[in-house]
């Protein structure tokens, strides 16, 4: 297994940081790019074990940090907490075109991709951009989302007061104690782009094959937003799985010390998904 890593500079010139996982004689392959949630980077938890899993099934995985995640070079700690402060959910798609489009002109994967076939994995927040993504592009062939969000609407009424008299709120990172501040960049872009940002007028323009996964135990983000999202698909292939006892993170912790029941279930899920689309 071959892993090579890429860093991309986005329309801000700020740095989206990745790697690409792949068997060494993989040529023109489906790629599977992987979006990280709030709070999340590529390196947490199952996403290295998903990518690996994803790349020995004959896919080229892609995983990347958003620019404005709060992640430098250092791939374990949040070290840019002034561009976390920043970041918005229109940002973080625009990102995920920058990567897409680097594949498709071929300054990442060239010769290991075959551009036309891209298929899109996201994690919570992460899930929400790429629906938002697939239903505005055509160059995607299918999406997978764990534990997605409906709304992109999360905040209380006194955050938003809060945030709205103060410029800004905060919050703790409990993996690592850091108080994490979010300036009101966020919230004017959930203001000024609602109709942009609505997952479920997405979901409604999406004709894709698309599965969705969520825990029934997900203390985070309920099941039922996945099970909104699934009833405004307009795909005529989709499927949902609501995994028994499962959590927001399927049972695995930071640093992954082994696959959880529950994650095995996911994983099979999804590389069985994948397979069905792309390898038939």
């Amino acid at each position: 297994m071959l892993r090579r890593n890429f860093s991309l500079s986005n329309s801000y010139g700020e740095f989206i940081r990745g790697d690409i996982r792949h068997a060494e004689n993989v040529k023109n392959a489906p790629a599977i790019i992987i979006c990280h949630g709030f709070k999340g980077f590529k390196d947490w938890g199952f996403f290295p074990s998903l990518a690996e899993n994803l790349a020995e099934t004959g896919y080229v995985s892609l995983a990347f940090n958003f620019s404005r995640n709060g992640f430098g070079t250092d791939t374990q700690n949040f070290t840019n907490l002034d561009l976390f402060a920043k970041n918005t959910y229109t940002h973080e798609i625009e990102d995920l075109g920058c990567v897409i489009n680097a594949i498709q002109n071929e300054k990442i994967g060239k010769g290991l991709i075959d551009p036309s076939r891209i298929g899109l994995l996201g994690h919570s927040r992460g899930a929400g951009i790429v629906l938002l993504y697939a239903s505005k592009n055509e160059n995607i062939e299918t999406v997978v989302t764990w534990a997605a969000i409906s709304t992109v609407e999360r905040f209380s009424e006194d955050q938003i007061n809060a945030w709205t008299q103060n410029g800004y709120i905060e919050m703790e990172n409990k993996r690592t104690k850091q108080i994490m501040r979010i300036e009101r960049d966020l919230l004017q872009d959930i203001e000024k782009n609602k109709s942009e940002l609505n997952i479920l007028a997405a979901a409604e323009k999406i004709e894709i094959p698309t599965m969705l996964i969520h825990g029934a135990n997900d203390d985070s983000v309920s099941q039922s937003e996945s099970q909104e999202i699934y009833k405004h698909l307009s795909s005529e292939v989709k499927e949902i799985h609501i995994i028994e006892d499962a959590n927001h993170t399927f049972g695995i912790v930071h640093p992954m010390q082994s696959r959880s029941e529950e994650y095995s279930v996911v994983l099979d899920l999804t590389e069985a998904w994948f397979d069905k689309y792309f390898l038939r």
